[in-house]
């Protein structure tokens, strides 16, 4: 028989401790995730700038153009800027390329990128992930091997000098 009181007991105990040192961990961790996030939409919202009515998106246009020693032909390339913004733009119109003479192309591609957006970030205050608890119910005193049928073993060993010879069983 095996003693299994001592490993239920350390194992319930060690589980608890655990289990309360992970509450304390998502917690915190949710806690900074939140105030996070609120602190930057604050920034976000302080330098977001409203897309005025009377100003019309900035359009780049580069001409189509060839070059001659590969005779490789593009397309216009257009961009769109969004009105207030240098860095980031709004709508890319990429070129086709043609090899003259060979017929091969790439097609024209319009990228448009959504425009960045911070929603509010609500986090409800019984959001909660549980883990789940141990009780032990009843201690088992000792394991019980269930008998398999009769298992025995034989084995001998011969030689000019000794003999040895051995037998065992599990009844």
């Amino acid at each position: 028989p095996l003693p299994l009181d001592m490993f239920y007991v350390f194992f319930n105990h060690n589980t608890n401790s655990f289990i309360r040192k992970v509450e304390k961990v998502r917690d915190r961790a949710l806690g900074f995730v939140t105030e996070s996030y609120n602190v930057a939409k604050i920034k976000f919202d302080e330098y977001k700038v409203k897309k005025p009515i009377t100003k019309q998106p900035r359009t780049f246009q580069i001409p189509g153009y060839t070059i001659p020693i590969v005779n490789i032909e593009t397309s216009p390339l257009t961009v769109e800027m969004f009105p207030f913004g240098y860095v980031i733009p709004k709508e890319i119109n990429t070129p086709n390329f043609t090899i003259l003479g060979s017929g091969f192309s790439v097609p024209s591609y319009n990228l448009v990128l959504p425009f960045l957006d911070l929603p509010a970030l609500h986090v409800p205050k019984f959001l909660e992930i549980s883990l789940p608890e141990f009780k032990v119910l009843n201690i088992p005193r000792n394991i019980f091997i269930p008998a398999m049928g009769n298992i025995t073993y034989d084995f001998s060993f011969k030689s000019s000098i000794i003999t040895l010879s051995v037998n065992a069983g599990l009844y």
